[in-house]
């Protein structure tokens, strides 16, 4: 089986027309992004935890993600010719066969913070395959026991698979790959695995819910206790 990565580094976007990748360069997996121009010179607006990624947040996905950001106001990704740019469900949903590095990703931002890091990135993308937990020998990683594989690392990094059929030009895919990462000098050092996993698992359940899937999906509304420490 392949070796899984959880919060790999994600390559830089090519195509113009995915908005969401102008001008941001991440650094992922505990390391540093440059700034995107957010705003374009105006203050961006701060939401609450709820608000943010098209409401998907559970009271438990926003009082974790409050832990993570140490804070409890945040800003999306602005971009400069579309200021009124949210990321959505529904697009994400849409977007879910398109190339890896044109994936429709939510970017949130410490409201109070000025250098332009993302505080977590969220992206789903489809697969036609998903690693077995059993076969995960990674003593790093945090196991949880919902999707088809969901583990967090100490890299600040988590992955969640979890089944959810796609039609698109590529055909039908089985799978879809959720993952959430975070820049290490962003996130608070008091936050905790299960921070991470309750906030991607929350931002799954809703995606998986507006793609007509979460029957089969498997996503909890409260997350479990992992099966690994």
């Amino acid at each position: 089986m392949r070796k899984t990565q959880v919060g790999t580094r994600a390559p830089a976007s090519g195509r113009p027309t995915v908005r969401v990748a102008i001008g941001v360069v991440l650094a992922l997996g505990g390391t540093s992004a440059c700034s995107d121009d957010q705003g374009a010179g105006t203050r961006p607006e701060a939401f609450s935890a709820p608000q943010v990624c098209d409401g998907a947040l559970s009271s438990a996905g926003a009082e974790a993600l409050e832990r993570i950001g140490g804070t409890g106001r945040f800003t999306e990704i602005q971009i400069a010719d579309d200021p009124d740019y949210r990321w959505s469900l529904k697009q994400a949903v849409k977007d879910l066969q398109a190339d890896y590095t044109d994936v429709h990703k939510c970017l949130l931002y410490k409201a109070s913070d000025k250098s332009g890091l993302p505080l977590v990135t969220f992206r789903f993308s489809s697969d036609s395959q998903h690693p077995d937990p059993a076969e995960d020998e990674d003593t790093d990683r945090l196991l949880f026991p919902i999707g088809l594989y969901a583990a967090a690392d100490e890299n600040f990094g988590a992955s969640l698979y979890f089944a959810c059929p796609v039609e698109g030009s590529e055909g039908r895919t089985p799978y879809v790959k959720a993952e959430m990462y975070s820049a290490k000098n962003q996130v608070d050092p008091a936050s905790t695995a299960e921070d991470r996993m309750t906030v991607l698992n929350d931002v799954s359940r809703a995606l998986a819910q507006e793609a007509g899937c979460a029957s089969e999906a498997k996503l909890p509304a409260r997350l479990p206790a992992p099966t690994s420490s």
